[in-house]
This record gives C-alpha cells, structure tokens and sequence, in this order.
C-alpha cells in the first residue's frame, strides 16, 4: 500500500521526535557513566592509600557525593604541588580538600558546602620546653617546618608570609615534616592535628612528637580554623556541577550518610 504525502509527513515528524529521544537518551546515559579525574594529598585519615586504592574519610565523601549527581571517580594521591598544577591546566578535573584563596578561584570552582574543617597546630619535640606566646611574639626564637603549597590561614600563614620565624624550610609532605622533627633539623612545624597523630603512628614516632602549648595556658594553641573544599577544574568542568556537589554534600550531612563514613575512619 502507498503512502500519501499527508501520512508521509506525519511519519517523518513521529521519526524525527523518535530520534530527538533517543539522542537525549544517549547524552544522558553517557554523563552519567562518566569518570571524573580527581588528585588530592595523602593526609590520613583524610586522604591515603590502602592496597594500591586511594581511601579516607574525604575521598569516600567526594565519591558518594559525585555518584549522587551522576559521575563516577578515579582519585589519585600526589604530592599538593602538582595537583594544583594538574587542576589548574585541567589535566585533573577537580582536587579534594581545598582550602579557597582568591588566587585558586581563578582556576577553581568551588562549591558552597565545605568537605572538612582542618585544625592547625605546631609540633615539638616531646620533652623540648618550646612553647608559643599569643600572638607568636616570640616566633623569631624558632626554626620552622611547612608544607610546599600549603595555606594554613590565620595568624600562623601571617607569620608564614611576614617570616616571624628565624628559619622556614619548605618540604614536600607531612611525613618529611615529621622525621625533620625528630631528627632535630628543625624546632617546630606545622599540622593538622588528626593527620601528624595518625602519621606519627605510622611511622613509629607518635611518642617523640607533641603540640605546642600556648605559652600563657599552658593548652595547644590552635592557630587556624580552615574549610577545605572538593574543587573544580575551571578548564573541564562546570559552575553547576560545583553547585550539584555542594547540594548532594548537604543532603549527604543531613541524612546521616557523612558520619556513617567518618565512623570507618575515626
């Protein structure tokens, strides 16, 4: 049987949206199967490597999270330096555990929900009297350690900045910035308190390094209070994509997921 031009046009117009659908399904189907390259630093329990596989309390929230708004994620530990380098150029699409500076928001978009909140203290020898006066008056006294790439925030990254310190030497990891310690070729450095603790363990030294007391308590001094952040490659990604993230952090906050996770790890 013939077909009209009436019905002819009908059946192209049903063909052509037949079509537009199942292109749509395509594009859907293939964003959601998508892998994300993430980099980050080895800061455990945060962020390390167990059996060859990135793990941590951060590493498996950024996974959930991502998986929540449709993407799949292979996580790689680096030294920090580089992952700025690889987020910047969008070699890497996003980095986690980010703390926003005005000079990262340039390359990075960064979300409103924040992934953690990292405590800075200083770290001494155990049984050295070293303590700090408020205000880190007395930090030209002392010998400092830091992390290459870094921004601790507050009145420790002021006194980084300003050189307070007789000395500031720059290492590559937390781990470097420990065995320095020990080994004398500095008089304090500086850390987030859960990560040195678990490091030190692992390393056989948590007995012979302590935080540094604030001379006038005799307390740890906590020098920084810092958010850090799942950030995004403004070369490969997306402001609504940083925007999904945070509200599936939220969510994640709220409905009980994020401390189910931390209980692996704390």
């Amino acid at each position: 049987m013939s077909i009209g031009p009436y019905e002819s046009m009908v059946w192209g117009g049903v063909m052509k949206i037949i079509l537009g659908i199942l292109l749509a399904l395509m594009l859907v189907s293939g964003a959601t199967g998508e892998t994300l390259s993430l980099v980050t630093l080895e800061s455990p329990p945060a962020e390390f490597i167990e059996n060859g596989e990135s793990r941590g309390r951060n590493v498996d929230i950024a996974r959930e999270c991502l998986k929540r708004i449709g993407f799949d994620c292979a996580v790689k530990i680096i030294p920090w330096k580089r992952a700025l380098i690889m987020v910047e150029n969008g070699i890497a699409d996003g980095i986690i555990d980010a703390a926003y500076t005005f000079k990262r928001s340039k390359f990075l978009y960064f979300p409103e929900e924040a992934i953690y909140v990292e405590e800075w203290y200083l770290f001494r020898r155990t049984g050295e009297r070293i303590t700090l006066d408020r205000g880190l008056v007395n930090a030209g006294s002392f010998d400092l350690g830091i992390s290459r790439g870094f921004q601790y925030g507050g009145i420790i990254q002021e006194a980084i900045n300003n050189r307070w310190f007789k000395s500031i030497q720059e290492v590559v990891n937390n781990e470097m910035n420990i065995m320095k310690l020990v080994k004398g070729r500095f008089d304090v450095f500086v850390g987030v308190k859960m990560t040195i603790r678990h490091l030190s363990r692992k390393l056989g030294v948590a007995e012979q390094i302590q935080i540094v007391p604030m001379t006038e308590t005799g307390k740890p001094y906590l020098l920084s209070s810092s958010k850090t952040y799942v950030a995004f490659s403004k070369k490969t990604m997306t402001r609504d994509i940083a925007e999904q993230f945070s509200d599936a952090l939220k969510a994640m906050k709220t409905d009980g997921t994020v401390e189910k996770i931390e209980s692996r790890y704390y």
